[in-house]
């Protein structure tokens, strides 16, 4: 039946477009030459600086957004880049029959002032460039809800202004964190997306085949391990951005694909790493919105630094209202039960992580580092210096989502051994970090100490644009197919 359907339209496009070539109009040409964008104009009108430009002649090209026809004159609204201008045209000019809403024209005309004292382009000339065989839906008219807006993506961004501007404020987000990074000595550097052993969280993979090989390998869940090789090299301050993979939820706050900065620095610490979190977030996010302090639901977030510390067997007491170091096992087996958080295995410091992310993420609004966790929570991280059975590792939370997670570096090779075997004996095989051998073989040729953070991209836009889901800044989130 599918392919039947798609038969029948491209026969109804291949009838549009020959009908088009029989009356001497080419829907599809090579270029055209623009001397003015669409946005260079809507931004001269903005400012109101195109006055002196009246009687000019340029030459611009655009999709068509809207056609108003009167006796006198048509209006033909252009749209490129976010932005639009208005064009008028003679009524008579032969191309009006051949266009609609969703085509590509090229324009060549002199600015003018209309009655109503705007500005448009009076056309001398029309070119259509590019032929839209399925017309564009109503301009602003789209359900955010619906299939079409979630599977006709690069459409949803025509319409939607919207999430047009949330795209690009993620990737403006991205661009500002890379320039903060490079201005403080980091270096950016590529690690492998295709990997033999999956490591640096806790997490599903995605499985493929290397058939050159005849090997099973995985899309990377994290650049941790590869980037603290890069450590064990000497270079002193590394960064990546970019799609790491977890074959696991989708929801407002998961997608399988999603974008990370990962860095490490040598001779530095969890301390460091929370100094350098707060500062590049905040700079990216001016830089983005002109503003640190940004509007989040019904929320104001001042991404300003210091951000406040909080310990978290402190949370749990404050905002959780559990004392952790009074709660016994079986009370605390009672409130999971009592929460509905389901538990494979008992352990009695990942059962303290998940009451608090139960009882006290949502609750962390403003910019928050939680800090010291206990030992089981991860297998990579150092012991706390100061106290036994917690570790030095924070995560940071925003609008009471986690956005970032660090820690001061295990670098022990003997110690490294001894937690991943540890993973694969307190956890099934899905939830525990694999051992990864070479690794640890790597490690024991020396690593200095070392700070790492990874800081979630795709929550972090969608705090600073105010959105709901992160499917509203993730460009192609990945959605079942009909």
């Amino acid at each position: 039946m599918a392919v039947r359907q798609s038969l029948e339209k491209v026969e109804e496009w291949r009838k549009i477009v020959n009908s088009l070539r029989e009356a001497g109009v080419e829907p599809y040409p090579h270029s055209f030459r623009i001397t003015h964008s669409v946005r260079a104009l809507n931004e001269l009108r903005r400012q109101a600086l195109l006055e002196p430009w009246v009687g000019l002649v340029i030459r611009t090209a655009g999709r068509v957004t809207d056609i108003r026809r009167h006796p006198n004159v048509v209006f033909i609204d252009l749209y490129e880049d976010g932005a639009r201008f208005q064009v008028m045209a003679d009524p008579r000019h032969s191309l009006l029959d051949y266009i609609w809403r969703g085509d590509y024209i090229g324009v060549e005309g002199v600015i003018v002032k209309t009655q109503r004292g705007d500005y448009a382009v009076r056309a001398s000339s029309l070119v259509l460039l590019a032929k839209a065989v399925q017309p564009l839906p109503e301009w602003g008219k789209v359900d955010r809800d619906s299939p079409f807006y979630m599977r006709y993506r690069s459409v949803a961004m025509v319409l939607d202004l919207q999430l047009r501007w949330r795209i690009a404020a993620r990737a403006k987000f991205i661009q500002a964190l890379r320039e903060a990074m490079w201005k403080r000595g980091f270096i950016e550097i590529p690690t492998p997306v295709l990997q033999p052993i999956y490591g640096g969280a806790a997490a599903r993979p995605f499985t493929t085949k290397i058939w050159a090989i005849d090997e099973e390998w995985y899309l990377r869940i994290s650049p941790e391990l590869y980037l603290k090789r890069y450590i064990i090299a000497g270079f002193p301050k590394v960064f990546e951005v970019g799609p790491q993979f977890r074959n696991e939820d989708i929801d407002a706050l998961h997608n399988p694909e999603f974008w990370s900065l990962e860095a490490y620095q040598a001779y530095a610490d969890y301390n460091d790493m929370m100094k350098l979190t707060e500062e590049v977030v905040y700079e990216a996010v001016s830089a983005v919105l002109g503003t640190g302090v940004v509007k989040y639901r019904d929320q104001t977030i001042n991404f300003s630094p210091p951000w406040r510390r909080i310990t978290l067997h402190d949370a749990l007491r404050e905002y959780g209202g559990v004392d952790p170091d009074r709660l016994t096992d079986d009370q605390i087996k009672e409130k999971l039960r009592e929460l509905q958080v389901p538990v494979k295995v008992y352990n009695r410091g990942i059962a303290l992580v998940k009451l608090f992310e139960k009882l006290v993420e949502k609750k962390l609004v403003e910019p928050t580092f939680v800090l010291d966790y206990p030992e089981e929570s991860t297998p990579l991280c150092k012991p706390h210096r100061e106290k036994r059975g917690l570790v030095e590792r924070f995560e940071a939370f925003v609008g009471g989502h986690e956005v970032a997670n660090a820690y001061t570096e295990l670098n022990d090779p003997v110690r490294q051994y001894e937690y991943f075997v540890r993973e694969e004996e307190l956890f099934p095989k899905e939830e525990a970090h694999p051992l990864d051998w070479d690794f640890v073989e790597e490690l024991s040729f020396g690593m200095p100490p070392t700070g790492g953070v990874g800081i979630g991209i795709d929550r972090l836009a969608m705090v600073i644009t105010n959105a709901e889901s992160i499917k509203d800044v993730i460009p192609y989130p990945i959605v079942k197919r009909a």
